[in-house]
């Protein structure tokens, strides 16, 4: 069983690279407690935090060039050059959403570097520990290469939706392990805007080194998009804005559903309760990131199997990737809970930063909702259909403002319970109505 649940490439090449993030994020943490300066810890973590924006951006919002991919995936097959060779049909269609990708993201690299660039230069360079010009080098450096980096996410993204996701998950996997090394060798060297820089180059360097390997013909295929496309492919770039913006809702409403209960906690509960809030959610989310490899290894056979027509063998397969992610997502839970149980004996200072199982088991819960969203709207975005963002994105909406409520009620602990019920009994039924009915119209 053990075998079969880990017996799909794309699956494996997936988790690897999540386990490397989450073994590597412990160490992470603790060189930046022992080794930056309290003044300069809080620098590094909002660093940190927009480097990590570039990774929501790749395997969240990314997912739905990979669904348009791999429509016209089928048709096609990797040249020589590492272009796409096939009918022309397909070509153009798989150009004109990567040319579409490339200006959204390059709006979103823009937007990036305005608000973290220089916002953040203007919000944190008076208090900075660096001089004023070395901050503003090092700062608005980092934020630059994440933002370089945001357009090349389109490149990537076709690669993995045409056939290369083994490929793509070990170009991550390098990427994640070079990323953290970066980081370890900046914190330890020089301080945190360093390590940022480091990391966020690390990060770049990595992957236009394989696209440069690999894909240079994809490279230079926006260039040979025909300025009239042919008929079948003339409506796909509005297309894909139209879904690209519901998909980029959908996600933003499932990473800042559980990320804003900290700040909430810290603003109603003050900064221990926060701070032990923050500590325990980060085990909670853990099985989430880990589960959802079953799903997202499967995103280019599901739009594959889509375009052939046979939807039967697509529902199967998704409801199996949607069971497997279940299974790992409870198994990861029941392992982390017992490392929460050998803390006292093993790490007593960070123990006591952990809330009592009752309220772990609680945002476990909340991040199981998050997974059964994630199952209903990856079955749906097969057919590059992202309109359950509408349901998604209210939900959210009412998990914050319940687990709002609750914690000025009673604080933290109340806060967890309230965002296990909210998403469970709200957020997933408001989805799950929205699922059921579109289901049954693409099954007919």
């Amino acid at each position: 069983r053990l075998r079969a649940l880990a017996a799909d490439a794309g699956v494996r090449a997936t988790a690897t690279t999540r386990l490397i993030a989450l073994a590597g994020a412990p160490v992470s943490i603790y060189l930046a407690a022992t080794r930056l300066a309290p003044a300069s810890q809080g620098y590094y973590f909002v660093a940190v935090n927009v480097i990590a924006l570039a990774q929501l951006f790749e395997i969240g919002l990314g997912t739905i060039i990979v669904q348009f991919a791999s429509h016209e995936w089928p048709r096609l097959r990797w040249g020589r050059n590492g272009g796409l060779e096939g009918e022309l049909a397909a070509r153009d269609a798989v150009n004109a959403v990567l040319l579409a990708a490339i200006r959204w993201y390059g709006v979103a690299a823009l937007v990036l570097f305005a608000i973290a660039g220089v916002g953040g230069v203007l919000l944190y360079g008076r208090t900075a520990p660096e001089s004023a010009i070395g901050f503003v080098v090092l700062w608005c450096g980092f934020v630059a290469m994440t933002a370089v980096y945001l357009t090349l996410i389109p490149f990537i993204a076709v690669a993995e939706g045409c056939g290369d996701l083994v490929g793509v998950q070990r170009m991550r996997s390098a990427q994640a392990a070079a990323l953290l090394l970066a980081l370890w060798v900046g914190i330890v060297t020089h301080g945190s805007l360093v390590a940022a820089w480091l990391g966020a180059s690390a990060q770049l360097l990595v992957a236009v080194g394989w696209l440069l390997l690999r894909h240079r013909g994809l490279l230079r295929a926006p260039r040979t998009l025909p300025v009239d496309l042919m008929g079948s492919a003339s409506g796909l770039p509005k297309r894909f804005r139209t879904e690209q913006l519901r998909s980029a809702q959908l996600w933003l409403a499932l990473w800042l559903a559980p990320q804003l209960l900290t700040p909430i906690a810290l603003k109603l509960a003050g900064g221990d309760a926060a701070g032990r809030l923050g500590v325990t959610l980060a085990i909670a989310l853990a099985p989430l990131t880990l589960a959802l490899a079953w799903l997202h290894g499967r995103y280019p056979s599901f739009g594959a199997l889509v375009a052939e027509g046979r939807t039967v063998e697509f529902d199967v397969l998704a409801r199996r990737a949607t069971t497997e992610a279940g299974v790992v997502f409870v198994a990861s839970a029941i392992g982390l809970t017992g490392v929460v149980l050998l803390l006292p004996f093993v790490a007593p200072s960070v123990a006591v930063r952990v809330l009592p199982l009752p309220y772990l088991f609680a945002l476990f819960g909340g991040a199981f909702a998050s997974l059964l969203l994630q199952a209903m709207a990856g079955w749906l975005r097969a057919f590059r259909d992202e309109g359950i963002a509408g349901p998604i994105v209210g939900g959210a909406a009412a998990v914050v403002l319940v687990s709002g409520v609750a914690a000025g009620i009673g604080g933290v602990r109340l806060m967890t319970v309230a965002f296990a019920a909210a998403s469970l009994v709200i957020a997933v039924p408001m989805a799950f109505v929205h699922f059921v009915r579109v289901r049954r119209e693409r099954m007919r």
